[in-house]
């Protein structure tokens, strides 16, 4: 199975992290259902920033799962990973509240990915070295020996949204539970990062 993260996807994640850099973050990447059906190749083309204050509260993971799955569900969408950072600098392997969310994702979509942010790979190039792949072999999350690719352009408008501060627009789980009028589906964002070339 081949898989590719657009650019929308990795901007977002990337953004989430440079919002609360002192703070482990998480959030789910969207695939489309259909290319994958059709291909059986992954596409991520979305995500879905979580959390940056208690990363593996159940209750509030399990409401936010229910609407990011309803929100699938109308758009043709499918919950296809999740992604964790750490909240140490060095600290770059699954936590295990990663493990088990990953593992919670991949009861439901067995083609399910977790990708791990190296947050010493946070830099001005934005480069794809910023993720690493897991996948599940034989129940344990392992380094991907098949690796992914990035849509062309995606480390240059990932590094062009973090120079002008684009992530002071990223709203996540936990914004959207303060505040219910901030929306999680970060819609406006989606249109600045697909406006960058």
């Amino acid at each position: 199975m081949a898989l590719t993260v657009t650019k929308k996807a990795f901007c977002k994640c990337l953004l989430h992290v440079s919002k609360y850099p002192y703070s482990a973050v998480n959030g789910v990447f969207l695939a489309d259902k259909k290319k994958f059906k059709d291909s059986k190749d992954l596409t991520v083309v979305d995500a879905v920033p979580l959390f940056h204050q208690c990363v593996g509260l159940a209750a509030m993971l399990e409401i936010a799962l229910m609407q990011i799955d309803s929100y699938c569900e109308a758009n043709g969408l499918i919950l296809a990973g999740y992604y964790h950072a750490n909240e140490h600098l060095e600290d770059n392997v699954p936590s295990l509240i990663a493990t088990k969310i990953a593992d919670k994702l991949h009861d439901n979509f067995s083609d399910s990915c977790l990708f791990v942010i190296n947050n010493e790979k946070i830099d001005g190039k934005c480069g794809k070295d910023a993720l690493v792949l897991y996948q599940s072999t034989d129940g344990k999350w392992k380094p991907s020996s098949t690796g992914f690719k990035l849509d062309v352009g995606t480390s240059e408008a990932c590094a062009e949204l973090l120079e002008s501060r684009a992530e002071a627009d990223l709203i996540d789980f936990d914004s959207h539970l303060d505040d219910i009028t901030k929306e999680w589906q970060n819609r406006t964002l989606s249109e600045l990062i697909d406006s960058r070339s």
